[in-house]
């Protein structure tokens, strides 16, 4: 049973009944395949859209999640990305996203997914560690 559809940034309607609950979770790609609580959150019929900030245009990311966060119901949005330093968009994005809405009700709560382990953590703006930098080189083919 599809309780939502579509789940991608670029493609949901920034009025869609699926975003007028009171919970929104903003996740990268990788980190929903990554992470199997995911899945559970999907089924269980909370709202989950998804996008990638490297592989789709950084402005029109932003201006879709201003919109969505503009007119949805939520007042609390959960952020999940992966670990390498590209993901990070995401975080920064949601944030803007925010402010461009002018809503003061909306509290957002940021995580990581670990790629070794799959586990989140807490995300921390600015903080980019040794596993960070090790995740992206293999992602993207820089192993010197």
């Amino acid at each position: 049973m599809v309780v939502q559809w579509p789940v991608k940034i670029l493609l949901v309607h920034p009025q869609a009944s699926f975003l007028q609950k009171e919970k929104l979770t903003i996740a990268a790609d990788c980190a929903v395949l990554s992470n199997r609580k995911f899945g559970e959150k999907f089924r269980k019929g909370e709202t989950v859209i998804i996008g990638c900030p490297l592989l789709e245009d950084p402005d029109r990311l932003l201006n879709k999640l201003s919109l969505v966060i503009k007119e949805t119901s939520a007042n609390n949005v959960e952020v999940y990305t992966m670990e390498v330093p590209c993901c990070h968009a995401i975080h920064m994005m949601v944030n803007k996203a925010i402010e461009n809405s002018k809503r003061n009700d909306v509290k957002s709560i940021h995580y990581i997914v670990r790629i070794e382990s799959g586990e989140t953590e807490v995300y921390k703006p600015g903080i980019i560690d040794e596993s960070m930098i090790e995740a992206e080189r293999k992602a993207h083919g820089y192993m010197h």
